[in-house]
């Protein structure tokens, strides 16, 4: 069986990657990160959507739970980057 070619790259197969930028309002720290989304339907038949980060683990929204890689803060901007 052959090595999958995406093994170590955070990629996730059916997700769609999602970047973002987060910029800290305590220390002015600013940095980037791509996501993956994966979207489906739970058991209750809702459709939903979870983040996978860089190191391939599952997290709520980035969005939500931003935290200062810096500083520890949670007064996080989060925006598309560009924008």
């Amino acid at each position: 069986m052959a090595e999958d070619p995406r093994a170590g790259t955070g990629e996730v197969p059916g997700a769609v990657p999602e970047t973002f930028v987060f910029a800290c309002r305590s220390c002015g720290h600013v940095w980037q990160a791509v996501f993956q989304v994966v979207f489906f339907t739970d058991p209750t038949s809702l459709y939903t959507q979870e983040y996978v980060d860089e190191a391939g683990r599952a997290m709520r929204s980035p969005l939500i739970d931003a935290v200062c890689p810096r500083c520890g803060g949670r007064r996080v901007r989060v925006t598309a980057p560009g924008g």
